[in-house]
């Protein structure tokens, strides 16, 4: 088993397919099939499944294929503590998220601090499964999720069960995101009694949404309700119509839409805690530490909504 077969199995992920990969590679397709085939007779299982012109992979090809990029991203970190020619090697960093403007805002200042470093950066919004599975199959390096107080449990062991551990950064009182137009927008607070004449955004997520869900208030009984998938799709939603979105409260200056304001959500005992996970054996690099660091401090920022420390 050599780091180049490894690097072939990364290629063929990304790729969806082995025709795909060997023209990545700069390889003849035989040549990636019987460097993948001695692999399989080494280690004695069956790496993937071809259907039609795709590949999927088997539970031991995916299992091998998180190793594979551990492994790939451990050369990197060698290479770049003792060649001297460590200028030459990008940053790299990825990072999966629930829909927040605070990750991306900490990505905005991390990229400040490379100046002309070369650097190959992935910032993934999507469902709360997704940035789950990212980190668990070593797509992205680091997540960022919330845990709600009804939900807490469930999804603790489901972390653990894939080896990622979460790592509390900041709790939250609800808030609710309006369009400055709103009837409820001048309010100094607003009730859940409230808000049920108006619409409701909720992101989308997969069957399992009560555990998963981004809001911390279930849309289950709502008479209306928009199922997104994209953040801009809802700041686009908050402005131009009644409806509205419950989250951290978090309004970056300079960074939201000046044309949304969030309201704390006032019969509502839950908190929100917001938090990184990450592979419990995986390196928290230079870079990795560089981000949550602006991670921190875009959340402190832009959230009038942080709970006292006396408080979480």
């Amino acid at each position: 088993m050599t780091l180049q077969q490894m690097r072939y199995l990364v290629e063929i992920a990304k790729s969806g397919s082995i025709n795909k990969a060997a023209k990545a590679l700069y390889i003849s397709q035989p040549s990636l099939s019987k460097a993948i085939a001695r692999l399989e007779s080494e280690l004695d299982i069956a790496i993937f499944r071809r259907e039609g012109r795709t590949v999927r992979f088997t539970a031991d090809g995916e299992e091998l294929l998180r190793y594979a990029r551990q492994q790939i991203e451990l050369e990197a970190l060698i290479l770049e503590r003792f060649r001297s020619d460590r200028r030459e090697e990008p940053v790299r960093l990825s990072v999966s998220s629930q829909h927040y403007a605070f990750t991306t805002r900490a990505l905005i200042q991390f990229i400040h601090t490379l100046g002309d470093r070369r650097y190959e950066l992935h910032l993934r919004e999507g469902k709360t499964s997704e940035v789950i599975e990212d980190v668990f199959q070593q797509r992205s390096m680091l997540g960022v999720i919330y845990l709600a107080p009804s939900t807490a449990p469930v999804m603790r062991l489901l972390l653990q069960e894939k080896g990622i551990a979460f790592h509390p950064l900041q709790s939250f009182v609800p808030h609710v995101f309006l369009g400055k137009h709103h009837p409820l927008a001048q309010q100094s607070g607003v009730t859940l009694e409230q808000l049920a004449a108006y619409p409701c955004i909720s992101y989308e997520q997969d069957a399992d949404s009560s555990n998963f869900a981004e809001e911390i208030v279930s849309v289950d009984s709502h008479h209306q309700v928009i199922y997104v998938r994209d953040r801009y799709a809802t700041i686009n939603l908050l402005r131009h119509t009644l409806c509205y979105n419950i989250g951290t409260g978090s309004l970056l200056p300079n960074f939201i839409d000046d044309k949304i304001t969030s309201i704390p959500l006032t019969n509502c005992a839950l908190e929100m805690e917001i938090g990184w996970i990450i592979l419990q054996d995986r390196i928290v690099t230079p870079d990795m530490q560089s981000y949550l660091h602006y991670l921190q401090e875009s959340l402190a920022l832009g959230s009038p909504a942080l709970l006292p420390q006396a408080e979480r």
